[in-house]
């Protein structure tokens, strides 16, 4: 797996934000809720779907006014939106490394529609298979719609990654199977969060990271994760400047790293 120059700065730079305290307090990953109206450009924004205040906040005033690097587009499935490839290229385009989440399902018909950047990935989500023989059904097939989301994206010259989430019934071993499956894909990168904050889910993913994850992509899981506790909560700007264990010197000194 690979790390690209772009998401190097871009995560370096998140890290140096993290450590900095300043009165702005930028997320390091400005994480997009689930209900943005991209065509309209007014959005209720939050730090991992979580609403700030009562209101919709325009989004295109928002994005620029935290000032985070890194851009992660989420939500239920952000290409059922018309305007989401017009949006997610003109973030690219500002100088942010911008992550698309998706279950794949629509892929095939807009991928077209987005343009292969160095600061554009398709991040295709993956949940770890739960328990009862309907349950695991429904979760292999759409694990195959995600490998061949995945295929279709990397074919057509776009950077990938995969993410996969640790649930309340998600065995260790299910992801560890997940991941080596997608690692036969030559994939740019992987990332393992969880679904929900819980302690003990929490320490399972995090052992799962130093095992199968580059330090970078680990390091990125981290921010992830962090960022879907609400910005206003003590809890969030706890996290947020806590140092990471897997950090080392020199961590940032290549543009390309293999995994």
């Amino acid at each position: 797996m690979t790390f690209s120059l772009g998401l190097t700065a871009d995560l370096m730079l998140a890290l140096a934000r993290r450590s900095l305290h300043t009165k702005h307090n930028y997320p390091p990953i400005l994480r997009l809720s689930p209900d943005i109206n991209f065509q309209a450009g007014v959005a209720p924004l939050a730090i991992g779907g979580h609403p700030r205040g009562k209101g919709s906040l325009q989004s295109g005033a928002l994005v620029p006014r935290f000032r985070s690097p890194i851009i992660w587009i989420a939500g239920s499935e952000p290409l059922d939106s018309p305007e989401v490839a017009r949006f997610a290229t003109a973030l690219a385009a500002s100088g942010r490394s911008v992550f698309l989440e998706t279950s794949g399902i629509s892929l095939k018909r807009r991928l077209h529609e987005f343009q292969p950047s160095s600061r554009f990935y398709v991040a295709v989500r993956f949940d770890g298979l739960e328990s009862g023989e309907g349950r695991r059904s429904f979760r292999d097939g759409a694990f195959r719609v995600g490998l061949e989301a995945l295929r279709m994206a990397r074919l057509a010259g776009f950077f990938t990654c995969a993410l996969l989430v640790s649930g309340p019934g998600t065995a260790a071993g299910e992801l560890e199977q997940l991941h080596a499956d997608i690692g036969k894909l030559d994939v740019d990168g992987c990332l393992i969060t969880c679904a929900a904050p819980d302690p003990a889910m929490e320490r399972n993913v995090a052992e799962l990271r130093r095992r199968l994850l580059t330090r970078r992509w680990a390091l990125l899981s981290s921010l992830l994760d962090a960022s879907a506790v609400p910005a206003a909560s003590p809890r969030s700007q706890e996290i947020a400047r806590q140092p990471f264990s897997e950090s080392r010197r020199g961590d940032f000194e290549e543009g390309v790293e293999a995994g």
